[in-house]
Parts: structure tokens; C-alpha cells; sequence
């Protein structure tokens, strides 16, 4: 053995040893329920005028005056979330709050969400309508997200389902237009593409329009990585509760055009910042699911 030999054995030994901690970080960052548990910190939630994830814990918008404000994120205040995981019939449950309050109504973000501001003051509420447990969310003139995290591979759990209900539309909102983008129930997915979440991340949004028909898929008039398909238009007779379910593997296809990957971000959002107005929406829980869900409702059971 010569000493070049000698030496060439540690080395490949380092090599090794350097390669397989590369592929575990790897696998560590491509995780956000990894990255929550030991960065404790939760990827970056939607942004209302670039349609991308932000990672800073301020957002900001612009002032009366024309300049710009800051507004913190409640994200710094929230505690540590949980990440749903699939029950025994294969449903990954996203319930309103993790922690029902002894007395609803019950005003603030709820336990497992946190909350974006981009324009004004978040108005939030959980509530009891009728046998149902929801969020109510407000906006007068202003803008914000609830979001939370969830580790979901759309090829395996496929559809996603919830119940809304519009108590107040903007009534000049419209999707389509930029300067009056504004709805007053919507529900997006977020998929992180690595290894450049921020700036790659792709987004479907689920919403309910005043005025754009059901059926419109656009992209949106403020990010060219979010995508929008209408599902609900106008006010709902009496104000009634509704249901939907999407196939969002399908929808991620024909939206996207490749292969869905994996679900790292689910996020509510309320504004009428565009046309200067008011609205008001109730959301209850989501559920991604194996195979299409007859109940959406919450089992009692998780809400502790």
C-alpha cells in the first residue's frame, strides 16, 4: 500500500460520511412538517399583492399617505402549531381551531392557525351556526389570510372538501378585474417548489365571487403563480350553508400542466380592499381526503 493509498481511504470515507448528511438535509428542508418540528417555524404564508410566500415575519402595504407601513405578523404570537396527520379511515382532518373555547362566541385567530394582515386589521371570530363550528371572518376595507400547515401528497389524498357560507359579498367584486379583486370567501393550496419555495411555490385558489361565473379558471390579476377557479357566484339563497368538493390533483393538472406534488400550506382569505367595501363569510373545517367525503363537519373527537 502506498501513502498515496493511505490517504485516499479517509477521504472517500469523508466523501461518504458529507454525501449522506447532504441527502438528510435534504430530505429535512423538502419537509415542512420537519422543518416545523426542529426549525419550529412554518412555512411563509400567501401574500395578497404578489400571490407568493413570504418569509418574513412583516408585511408591507401601502400607506394613506402613499408610503409604506409595516404590520407585524401575528405568526410570532401564535404557539406552536400542530401538523394534521391522516386518521384510520385515510382523512387528514384541518378542523377551524384545535382547541374549542369554553364560551363561543370566542373573538381572535383560532388555536392552529395564524393569521397575515395586509391591508388593516384581521376581524376573526369562532362561532356555533346552528349544529356547526366555524370561523366567521370579517373585512371592512381591508385585507388578511389565515393559513396553517399540513404535509399532504395529493396523489394519495385527492380530494379536498369544506363548507362555507356568504353572508356579505364586495358588490363589485370581480376576480377578473385587478382593481376589484375582492371575495369574500376563498381557500387556497399551497405547493412548495423546492429547493426555491419562496419564489416558486405554486398556488390554487378556491373562490367565492360576486360576480364571475362558476366555472372561471384565470390566473390572477397579481401573481402569475396563483391560479383561480370560481366555485361559488352571488349570494346563496337565505344565506345557506354549501359544500365543495374539489379533485385537486386533477385540478393542479389541468391548471399547471405536470404533476401535482405535495401540499405544504392551506390558507383562508377575506378582502375588499379593492373596492373599498365590506364582507362577510363563515368557514367550517377542511378535509383532504382518499375518497370523496359524505360529512365535512369536524369530528367532535378532535376538538379538544
Amino acid at each position: 500500500m502506498t501513502l498515496g493509498d493511505r490517504g485516499s481511504r479517509p477521504t472517500a470515507r469523508l466523501l461518504v460520511v458529507a454525501l449522506v448528511v447532504l441527502i438528510g438535509a435534504a430530505a429535512l428542508l423538502s419537509s415542512p412538517r420537519h422543518r416545523a418540528f426542529f426549525f419550529n417555524r412554518a412555512p411563509a404564508p400567501l401574500d395578497e399583492q404578489a400571490g407568493a410566500v413570504l418569509s418574513t415575519p412583516t408585511v408591507k402595504t401601502a400607506a394613506r399617505g402613499g408610503g409604506a407601513s409595516a404590520q407585524p405578523s401575528r405568526a410570532a404570537m401564535t404557539p406552536a402549531r400542530r401538523v394534521p396527520l391522516p386518521d384510520g379511515e385515510g382523512r387528514i382532518w384541518l378542523p377551524v381551531a384545535d382547541r374549542v373555547p369554553f364560551r363561543l362566541p370566542a373573538e381572535g385567530i383560532p388555536l392552529g392557525w395564524t393569521s397575515k394582515e395586509f391591508v388593516g386589521r384581521a376581524s376573526v371570530e369562532l362561532v356555533r351556526d346552528g349544529a356547526r363550528l366555524a370561523m366567521r371572518l370579517r373585512s371592512d376595507h381591508s385585507s388578511f389570510a389565515l393559513y396553517r400547515d399540513v404535509v399532504v401528497d395529493p396523489n394519495e389524498f385527492p380530494y379536498l372538501s369544506w363548507s362555507w357560507k356568504a353572508v356579505h359579498l364586495p358588490p363589485r367584486g370581480d376576480v377578473r378585474e385587478r382593481g376589484a379583486d375582492d371575495q369574500a370567501a376563498q381557500v387556497y393550496v399551497i405547493f412548495p417548489r423546492w429547493p426555491a419555495p419562496l419564489t416558486n411555490s405554486d398556488v390554487i385558489g378556491y373562490v367565492w365571487d360576486s360576480r364571475a361565473p362558476v366555472g372561471t379558471r384565470i390566473t390572477s390579476t397579481k401573481a402569475g403563480n396563483v391560479k383561480i377557479i370560481v366555485v361559488e357566484s352571488g349570494m346563496s339563497p337565505g344565506e345557506a350553508w354549501r359544500v365543495q368538493e374539489r379533485h385537486v390533483a386533477k385540478d393542479y393538472q389541468a391548471l399547471f400542466g405536470r404533476p401535482v406534488p405535495r401540499v405544504g400550506q392551506v390558507a383562508l382569505m377575506i378582502d375588499t380592499d379593492d373596492t373599498k367595501s365590506a364582507a362577510e363569510a363563515l368557514i367550517g373545517g377542511l378535509v383532504f381526503a382518499r375518497s370523496p367525503v359524505e360529512n365535512v363537519e369536524i369530528p367532535t373527537s378532535m376538538l379538544r
